[in-house]
């Protein structure tokens, strides 16, 4: 029995490597991929509508103001006097 002669020569032995072939991945490698891109879509269709809704909340408050000010102001011209 030949003994190495470095330390590096000897072969390491992990638990990931005793399941998977040269080349071959794993079989749950893409589990982490698909979950992750999910993850990044779903909370980016929700952030772009929660951006939009609370626009459209303050634009829809902002033209109300203006028209029940301008309401206010045909019916009595002279009364913020």
């Amino acid at each position: 029995m030949k003994l190495p002669t470095q330390r590096f020569e000897a072969v390491h032995f992990t638990p990931d490597s005793a399941n998977q072939q040269l080349g071959k991945p794993l079989k749950m490698d893409w589990v982490p991929i698909v979950f992750i891109v999910f993850k990044v879509v779903v909370f980016g269709t929700g952030m772009f509508f929660a951006i939009k809704w609370h626009y459209d909340q303050g634009k829809k408050a902002k033209n109300g103001a203006s028209r029940s000010q301008m309401s206010a102001e045909r019916r009595t011209p002279g009364a913020l006097e």
